[in-house]
């Protein structure tokens, strides 16, 4: 029994060094532009433009710790405003984990806060967000590449807001 419980702790220290020797050192930055579409109950503005700047550490070989901020500024009026009320944008800073099922590929779940203002809001707000997204980085030779596309949301007035992201950004390592 004591040799079997033996094998079985050098089996995980074997499989724990394994499976962490593959790690990149060091974070991988991330900054490009994105598009951005108004989903549940965002505003009057449907579409929106915008920039993104991320960045990731690998923990395993198959998960990474992320952080993400973005602008998003919704365009695209469906209604005219006096006094200039058609404006509507929403900054997040999520922080979540990815998984990657495949070197280039990935899956992610994030939470945080955002800083949002809706069309007919007299200021600016902020309050718990939310996130799913999944990418590709590419080549998967040297990823320079990423591309993603995402869900963000909140909730305002008791009602769940929120909008899809494709954006495209640069890889810095």
């Amino acid at each position: 029994m004591a040799n079997c419980f033996r094998l079985t702790f050098l089996a995980i220290i074997v499989f724990v060094q394994t499976g962490t020797a593959q790690i990149k050192s060091g974070p991988i930055l991330r900054l490009g532009a994105s598009v951005s579409f108004g989903l549940s109950n965002l505003a009057d503005n449907q579409v929106g433009i915008g920039g993104i700047i991320g960045g990731e550490k690998m923990i395993s070989k198959y998960f990474a710790a992320e952080a993400e901020a973005a602008y998003n500024y919704f365009t695209g009026d469906k209604a005219i405003y006096t006094d200039a009320k058609n404006k509507s944008y929403a900054i997040p800073l999520l922080a979540g984990i990815k998984y990657y099922p495949i070197s280039n590929v990935y899956a992610s779940l994030r939470t945080g806060g955002i800083y949002f203002l809706l069309n007919n809001m007299p200021k600016a707000r902020a309050t718990i967000g939310y996130g799913a997204g999944g990418g590709i980085n590419l080549p998967q030779k040297t990823n320079r590449l990423n591309v993603q596309l995402a869900y963000t949301g909140f909730k305002y007035d008791g009602i769940s807001r929120g909008y899809a992201t494709l954006a495209v950004a640069i890889i810095i390592k």
